[in-house]
């Protein structure tokens, strides 16, 4: 009434039962369910139900199955075993035994393909529903299935390693692909959309340029950020025909069956998946997997069906709490969701070889348990590389000094001989660069608008993260510096949207700069597959489920002489620039913004001057004054020389809209 809040405390006789709800009445007030947040995290829930086995799941062993699921709410669990992955009855439907710390357990006489769900009865009664823990599912993941992983291994999976070519995350120059995208419009791949496409060689665009994974290796990228491969929920396993980027989890230890050959056994997806791996490892790639532990397709997807409230967060009237903008967040502060993540990723990386994680809207996760992933992922391989989006996607419950948000990333720590710890995607440096994602017409330092501002935001970049012209800063450039990824316009689009009168000869120059400012920068550059060749959606800012014509990768627009085709070969020469000099990876990086906006580069080491690089985002070439001595030019316009045959000294012209790299000659 009148917007008064009343606050007080009710008093129990006796303990709640846990496995029933409660409604609250109280005179001159409307009857309520109360939800039981608060003792999920009381200390005698915590000490009593939290269960730290590594057996839940399908555990195969002999000619038998333990199943185990952590349901300490429920009242009861029936196991239900079918024949197949959907359709038809349950063969056998069988009361689980209820033990310690919440696990319900059963052992059946069943082996490698028998499909199975739980029916648990709780506070929201009776539901049946998929396992969590499944690793293998049947068609579109209503039922798990008991798997024999090692029956699903490629032919020498047991040579297979993790990717040896980084030994810090600078090292790595990543690019961002959906599966679908990558080869739906490949004509002689005989594996469109799929994860076999990864293992095919030889393949051509019409006018015989190399395609599909040969493109990468002659790129010279060294990770392949895929975007979601775990079983979604938006696209109808049984058709072929319709797309989504796959940000709506449905089952995370299982492979999304879209992109199998076959849907309806579930081991073939694993089988295929681990065969893409492979392939991809003996060109010398790497393989980021792209996870959404920060919120569920269905508000009451299996977790909540198995322990109500338990794995969500709520607000103080009891909806959900939707700080990312999907209707829900998970709660990764509670025990037994924090051991479920990084139970998650070490599977991955242990059963499938995965090199590395990008965590969708991180900040929703707490410090404590990125820091708990680190140290699990770190301890299987120093290598792997662990990034994430740095922000929310709305309001969150959790308290912003325990969200891994920019601002707190500092705190977790890598592991000793890691690569580096949890990088965090760097914004400004991409709305510098472009302009601002939420507005189309914005321009920014490339694209229109080389202001002082939008040079300090992009000298943050290239210096690593680690100057002041920002609200937060990282340690050790664990900084994701970008221009586009799936998100948004692509970078194409965006300039053009923003410069409507540009020629495409203007603006491929415009990618260009872009291009070698985040390859010039200390971090770890990312793109969105196709960037690097004038990739358009036709506009389309959020094409998360629009067609395949809209999203997929158009090959052929690579074609000898064009502008698509010369800044591939732009993108290629830097990849190689980044990679022939160490200094543009690992030196100290000062930055000096002059009063023209253009941007002076220093990269050292103990106060020796290892290399300059001089930034025009002018249309007309600038002067600069070197210090003293020789130097020999690196890069210049568009041409990239990784041997210098020519000293320079004094007064230098630096060319428009580009980049001028030189170093000392002693």
């Amino acid at each position: 009434l009148n917007n008064e809040v009343v606050m007080g405390t009710i008093r129990l006789k006796e303990d709640l039962d846990i496995s029933k709800n409660y409604d609250v009445e109280i005179e001159g007030y409307a009857r309520k369910t109360a939800i039981p947040t608060g003792i999920f995290d009381s200390l005698d829930f915590i000490e009593n139900q939290t269960y730290d086995g590594d057996d839940l799941g399908a555990v195969l062993h002999g000619g038998e199955t333990t199943f185990k699921v952590w349901a300490p709410t429920a009242s009861r669990v029936v196991l239900n075993l079918y024949e197949a992955g959907d359709g038809g009855e349950a063969f056998l439907s069988v009361d689980m035994e209820q033990g310690e710390k919440g696990v319900w357990s059963s052992t059946q006489p069943v082996g490698h393909g028998t499909y199975y769900t739980y029916t648990v009865t709780t506070a929201m009664g009776e539901q049946e529903t998929a396992d969590p823990y499944a690793k293998a599912v049947g068609v579109n993941g209503d039922r798990g299935m008991v798997i024999d992983l090692d029956s699903t291994d490629p032919e020498n999976w047991a040579s297979d390693a993790f990717a040896d070519n980084i030994e810090t995350y600078r090292d790595a120059v990543i690019w961002e692909v959906h599966v679908r995208d990558f080869s739906n419009r490949i004509a002689d791949s005989k594996y469109p959309g799929k994860y076999l496409a990864f293992t095919e060689t030889g393949l051509k665009n019409a006018s015989g340029e190399p395609v599909g994974v040969d493109y990468l290796v002659d790129l010279g990228v060294t990770h392949v950020h895929l975007q979601p491969v775990y079983d979604y929920a938006t696209v109808d396993e049984t058709v072929s025909n319709t797309f989504n980027w796959g940000y709506d989890p449905k089952n995370y230890n299982a492979p999304e069956g879209s992109y199998s050959t076959d849907p309806f056994h579930g081991e073939v997806r694993v089988n295929e998946f681990k065969q893409m791996v492979q392939a991809l490892h003996a060109k010398g790639l790497a393989v980021v997997m792209d996870v959404v532990y920060n919120h569920t397709f269905d508000k009451n997807a299996s977790f909540n069906k198995i322990v109500p409230y338990y794995y969500y967060r709520y607000t103080a009237t009891g909806e959900n709490s939707d700080g990312s903008g999907c209707g829900n967040e998970t709660a990764s502060e509670r025990k037994m969701f924090r051991k479920f993540m990084v139970d998650s990723v070490t599977y991955w990386a242990n059963e499938y070889h995965i090199d590395g994680f990008r965590f969708d809207l991180m900040g929703l996760h707490d410090l404590e348990t990125m820091q708990a992933i680190e140290q699990a992922v770190h301890a299987i391989n120093p290598k792997a590389i662990l990034y994430g989006e740095g922000w929310t996607g709305g309001t969150s419950t959790l308290q912003t000094n325990r969200q891994a948000i920019q601002a707190n990333i500092r705190e977790i720590k890598a592991s000793e001989g890691a690569a580096g710890g949890v990088a965090v995607f760097n914004d400004a440096i991409r709305d510098g660069l472009k302009g601002s994602v939420f507005n189309a017409l914005d321009k920014g330092y490339i694209s229109g608008d080389p202001s002082k501002g939008r040079a300090a935001a992009v000298a943050f970049g290239i210096e690593g993260g680690g100057g002041n012209t920002q609200a937060w800063k990282v340690d050790d450039a664990m900084v994701i510096n970008y221009m586009s990824s799936h998100d948004n316009r692509t970078l194409w689009d965006k300039i053009t949207n923003a410069n409507p009168d540009a020629t495409d000869e203007q603006k491929a120059a415009m990618v260009r700069l872009g291009a070698a400012i985040v390859m010039l920068s200390k971090g770890t550059p990312f793109w969105l597959a196709g960037e690097e060749m004038l990739r358009t959606k036709g506009g389309n800012g959020n094409s998360y489920n629009a067609s395949d014509a809209v999203n997929n990768l158009d090959w052929d627009a690579l074609v000898p002489g064009s502008l698509a085709a010369s800044t591939r070969d732009w993108y290629r020469s830097l990849i190689a620039l980044r990679k022939a000099y160490a200094f543009l990876r690992n030196a100290d990086v000062t930055c000096q913004v002059l009063s023209d906006a253009s941007i002076a580069v220093t990269y050292s080491e103990n106060g020796e001057v290892l290399g300059i690089a001089l930034i025009n985002p002018h249309e007309a070439a600038i002067g600069y004054t070197l210090p003293d001595g020789a130097w020999g030019i690196l890069q210049n316009g568009d041409s990239v020389t990784l041997n210098p045959d020519e000293t320079i000294s004094g007064n230098v012209e630096v060319p428009a809209m580009g980049v001028l790299l030189v170093v000392p000659v002693r």
